[in-house]
This record gives structure tokens, C-alpha cells and sequence, in this order.
């Protein structure tokens, strides 16, 4: 379904929203990654920052842009 919803993307020059909690598949789709936290953007990547982007990488980002200096304690979110 994924490779579907691409092609139709690319074919008509179309913009796409997708919501995932996988970080890997974030990275790996589109060009451009915002991440929210308490229901706020905390984070919004694209271009060469974006470019090669790792999931540690990305993890790294949020914990520092999110605020409040807490650890990630949430396995779900580190697995990604």
C-alpha cells in the first residue's frame, strides 16, 4: 500500500500527510519529519538536515528540542 500511495503522490505532484510512530519509517518516507510532544511540533527536520538522517540521530533531536531535559522512558518510542 505504501509503494502505491507514492506512485500516486509522485504521478500527480501531490502533498501527503502520514502519521506513524515508527521513526525508521518517518526517515524512510517523504522529506520532511515533525515530531510532537504534549500535542506540539518539537521538532521539524527536512532538507540537508534531513538528508541521511539516522533513527539515534533523530532520537538525539527530539530529546533535545522537546524540553525539559527529561530521559526518553518510553521503550515503543526508542525501539522505532
Amino acid at each position: 500500500m505504501l509503494d502505491l500511495t507514492r506512485r500516486v503522490v509522485a504521478e500527480n505532484g501531490l502533498t501527503a500527510l502520514m502519521v506513524t510512530h515508527s521513526m525508521r519509517q518517518a526517515l524512510d518516507v517523504g522529506d520532511r519529519t515533525l515530531m510532537l510532544h504534549e500535542g506540539r511540533v518539537v521538532l521539524d527536520v527536512s532538507g540537508p538536515e534531513r538528508a541521511g538522517m539516522d533513527v539515534p540521530h533523530l532520537l538525539d533531536l527530539f530529546a533535545t528540542h522537546r524540553g525539559g531535559g527529561r530521559e526518553i522512558d518510553d521503550d515503543a518510542l526508542l525501539m522505532g
